[in-house]
């Protein structure tokens, strides 16, 4: 029945997505986030819901109901096309026998594709706070539900993302939990009902139960720095101060035992198995790099078993360690995005994902000067931009320990923030041109 149901809901939106391109790309990105078929079971469990949208989205720009000309290219798009051309190339000269060589492909290819298309339909700041809606209200509800379970349980719910998909892992959902949080909260203070100021802190609330009641270490970590920047940035600093100090309270006496336990465990790495693991994962990874420089092995070659036994006694960049060799036999997850894209994309590919994700860090000053010529009214400009850069940093820290590499919604904040960038650079240069008209109509008539 509740599968009919969801069938039913998915056809009612399909007019919705053909009425206007805008809808299509709204309802892409929203299953997108939201990963809906994770809840299904039955014949909509393998429902491509997400390829419906995307495939109406791309026929109406092909069919041109939407005016090309209005495109705002951006540092985003020219950086996204390089990567997708060289992840190109490694998918296509990788190690044969890896199922997840095209997998993984796949998954960067339509994130990328999406985040390039965003500067044709995001170009007001509706339609910028359209897309952080869809963020919320898609992988947000992942940490809604998680968190409400967690709350229920006392703690000893055993967190797990939408099943088959790169999210499954409560390390990885946790880290992508991470970067909803900036975005919470800035609804938070830009919301002008009150009902939806409070509902968006109330998730802000539950998001941060969800991670610390995964009991990920490396969601820990992003969540310190979520909670940091917060303080260290915010204009509203005191309230910002209460609400990370109320959280913190609550989570001392709400966290369990067991919880605490690991995350104590972030000191004692040399003790640590499963860290030990990862560390062998990465000297495999960044051997896997110095045999293919430019283009890495192909889309997780080191989960391979033939490319893991032939790299795990070779030269890498952590023989300084003096490890033994791996005793376990099974190959393993990087567990590290830059291991992750160093093994899979070479050096270059490395250098490109580095790069994408460090603009972000760099635009955030460019969008607050713009921000603060233009006035009050852009304020909530300015707010965005430190909450978009908050987002990446999270998705940096949190991606240290964890394999999400190629998660659409990590590429969609660096894209939001280019087109931040170039609708304040726009509204920027209006303004300047109308302070110039004034200027000259002052003087026409005083010399009048």
């Amino acid at each position: 029945m509740r599968d009919l149901f969801f069938a039913l809901a998915m056809l009612a939106l399909v007019p919705l997505a053909f009425l206007r391109p805008f809808n299509a790309y709204m309802l892409w990105g929203w299953t997108s986030a939201m990963i809906p078929t994770g809840f299904l079971f039955g014949f909509m469990a393998s429902a491509r819901v997400n390829f419906i949208f995307a495939g109406i989205t791309l026929l109406l720009v092909v069919l041109r109901r939407v005016d090309w000309s209005q495109y705002r290219f951006n540092w985003a798009v020219a950086l996204y096309l390089v990567f997708l051309l060289h992840a190109t190339i490694s998918w296509l000269t990788g190690y044969g026998g890896n199922g997840n060589n095209a997998k993984y492909y796949d998954i960067l290819m339509k994130g990328l594709i999406f985040s390039m298309l965003m500067p044709m339909f995001v170009q007001s700041r509706m339609h910028i706070h359209l897309m952080l809606l869809v963020v919320v209200f898609g992988l947000g509800l992942h940490g809604m539900i998680e968190g409400l379970k967690t709350v229920v349980s006392g703690g000893s719910h055993n967190m797990y993302g939408p099943a088959g998909s790169m999210l499954y892992d409560r390390n990885h959902l946790s880290t992508a939990l991470a970067m909803v949080l900036p975005i919470a909260y800035y609804l938070y203070l830009h919301s002008v009902h009150r009902f939806a100021r409070w509902g968006f802190l109330a998730l802000f609330v539950i998001i941060v139960l969800a991670i610390m009641g995964g009991g990920s270490r490396g969601g820990f970590v992003a969540l310190a720095v979520v909670a940091f920047w917060l303080i260290l940035t915010s204009r509203h600093r005191w309230r910002t101060l209460f609400i990370v100090l109320a959280l913190g309270l609550l989570l001392w006496q709400f966290v369990p035992d067991s919880v605490v336990n690991r995350l104590e465990t972030i000191g004692d790495a040399n003790e640590d198995d499963s860290f030990m693991g990862r560390v062998h994962a990465w000297k495999i990874s960044s051997a896997l790099a110095l045999e293919h420089p430019f283009f890495g092995g192909g889309f997780h070659a080191v989960q391979v078993q033939y490319v893991w036994e032939q790299f795990k006694t070779a030269p890498s960049l952590l023989d300084f360690l003096n490890m033994p060799e791996p005793e376990f036999v099974l190959a393993k997850a990087a567990h590290s995005v830059y291991f992750e894209v160093m093994g899979d994309l070479g050096f270059l590919g490395l250098f490109l994902y580095l790069l994408i994700f460090s603009m972000p860090l760099l635009a955030r000053f460019s969008v607050k000067r713009m921000a603060t010529r233009l006035g009050p009214d852009y304020v909530w400009a300015r707010d965005l931009g430190d909450m978009l850069m908050l987002a990446v940093m999270a998705y940096m820290v949190g991606g240290a320990a964890v394999s999400v590499a190629y998660l659409e919604v990590a590429y969609l904040m660096v894209m939001l923030m280019a087109v931040l960038q170039v609708h304040l650079r726009q509204r920027l240069s209006e303004h300047e041109r109308a302070q110039a008209r004034a200027g000259r109509a002052t003087l026409a008539g005083s010399a009048a």
